[in-house]
């Protein structure tokens, strides 16, 4: 939310900046506390597992590191390739392993079903395949379909269908004939699952139209739960208003499909990396990039994942957006700031805080800023999330400080909680006061990764 016209209460009152030093000048208390995800009943996050079903991480290697990011659910890919390598016969044991130690360490996966399997067809299996069309291929991939159902419905009950078939212009009615097949098939065995569809390339609004005018024209529209979508790009921040414009235009379609962003993360240098290469990024931009787009999407309302947990080694190069660092071998160098970063968030926004819609606010920025609230559903205590959202992050920690009213309050014992540093700080007596539901905060350092305004009450926190 930027600041709006109750702004205008505040001209002539004398407000200034101030820079602050990198650091944050007032007392530090603690860290945030981790919580494993046994502890969590449930949140908005998942974290990206995809590319197993090719091999570019191995689940073995960074298995360990799963539970205590804090992360609910995971985004798998299922491979059908790799399960049925002989007409007919078909190895789940890789898969297996993966599905069943996730749910022993409370993450729920959901997955993706996508790409093809050269036994059928020559239709790739990898990102940018075409679709299957023929018969005896369609037919090949219900049974997988099928079977990975039946395997996994006792954990799984969120199926996607496909991955980005619109990268590389699959016609809309293909795509849309695959998804009323294999939703079909699904739903035949497991009738309360959620169906995913499109899982977009980007946020654009004219591919995903025409697959959902082919599937009303099926009157089928009541197949689809969530529609879900990639948007990369360098600044976050930008990507929002196309997404509005994908959720109005499903919106015209039915009202009961949510969106979701299903894949999205930054790299940690300017190595190629697939998606949002050739800008320098670093392992302290990749954290910034990874609150951002994470709690730019928690006050959206939106379901979000971060992709992904672990650096994936493609054939022809290291894709570097990991929250663990991989080495050559794929087993795991090290926890990146991100990791830890993520950790934090996770430890905080879980279900039992709410969205306040429309928080009213004033500040003296001059820069753009975005400001979302939330209060626990229990003691009405509240969060807030503040960070500047006009550049690309950058390498930078220099801090400004703004003055904050917000108008309908509730803080008992008000902290500043650096997520990116996972620090928790008091905010000085001198800093804030309140009088009635509305509370002001003075010289509170922002800057372009995301810091909190908390009451105390909602951080765990560690010495």
């Amino acid at each position: 939310m930027r600041k709006w016209h109750l702004m205008i209460l505040f001209l002539g009152l004398g407000f200034t900046l101030t820079m602050a030093q990198e650091g944050i000048p007032f007392k530090k208390i603690g860290e945030v506390q981790p919580r494993h995800a046994k502890e969590i009943k449930a949140s908005n996050w998942s974290v990206g597992a995809e590319t197993m079903d090719r091999d570019y991480t191995i689940y073995e290697n960074w298995k360990e590191y799963l539970g205590p990011l804090g992360i609910k659910k995971a985004r798998l890919q299922a491979g059908w390739a790799k399960t049925e390598q002989e007409k007919g016969v078909y190895h789940f044991d890789w898969l297996d392993e993966i599905v069943f130690d996730m749910d022993e360490q409370g993450v729920e996966p959901w997955m993706c079903l996508c790409y093809g399997n050269p036994l059928y067809s020559p239709s790739g299996i990898r990102l940018g395949a075409a679709l299957p069309t023929d018969e005896t291929t369609l037919q090949a991939w219900e049974r997988w379909v099928r079977l990975v159902v039946v395997r996994y419905k006792d954990i799984i009950d969120e199926w996607e269908v496909w991955n980005e078939p619109n990268n590389k212009k699959n016609p809309p009615e293909v795509y849309a004939d695959l998804l009323i097949r294999t939703a079909e098939a699904i739903l035949e065995i497991q009738p309360d699952a959620k169906i995913l569809a499109m899982s977009l390339a980007g946020v654009g609004t004219d591919w995903p139209e025409n697959v959902l005018q082919a599937v009303q024209q099926a009157g089928k529209l009541d197949l689809i739960d969530q529609i879900t979508y990639h948007p990369y790009k360098h600044n976050p921040d930008e990507s929002y208003d196309q997404v509005a414009e994908l959720r109005a235009m499903i919106g015209r379609y039915a009202d009961h499909i949510i969106i979701r962003q299903g894949e999205n993360g930054a790299p940690t240098s300017r190595r190629n990396s697939k998606a949002l290469r050739n800008h320098d990024w670093t392992e302290l931009s990749q954290a910034k990039w990874a609150l951002r787009r994470l709690l730019g999407d928690l006050g959206r309302d939106i379901p979000t994942s971060y992709f992904s947990i672990m650096d994936m080694k493609y054939p022809d190069e290291m894709n570097v957006k990991g929250l663990l660092k991989s080495r050559e071998d794929q087993t795991v160098e090290y926890r990146r700031p991100s990791y830890f970063a993520v950790q934090a968030l996770a430890s905080i926004f879980d279900h039992t805080l709410d969205r306040i819609p429309h928080y009213a606010f004033a500040d003296n920025a001059d820069r753009s800023l975005s400001l979302f609230g939330y209060e626990n559903k229990y003691s009405g205590k509240q969060i807030v999330t503040v960070w500047f959202d006009d550049e690309i992050p950058s390498d930078s920690n220099k801090k400004i400080n703004v003055d904050f009213t917000f108008f309908s309050g509730m803080f008992e014992e008000p902290v500043l909680v650096d997520l990116r540093e996972t620090t928790v700080y008091e905010i000085p007596d001198e800093n804030w006061s309140q009088k009635g539901a509305v509370y002001e905060f003075t010289d509170i350092p922002v800057y372009d990764s995301p810091v909190l305004i908390a009451d105390k009450s909602l951080i765990l926190i560690r010495n």
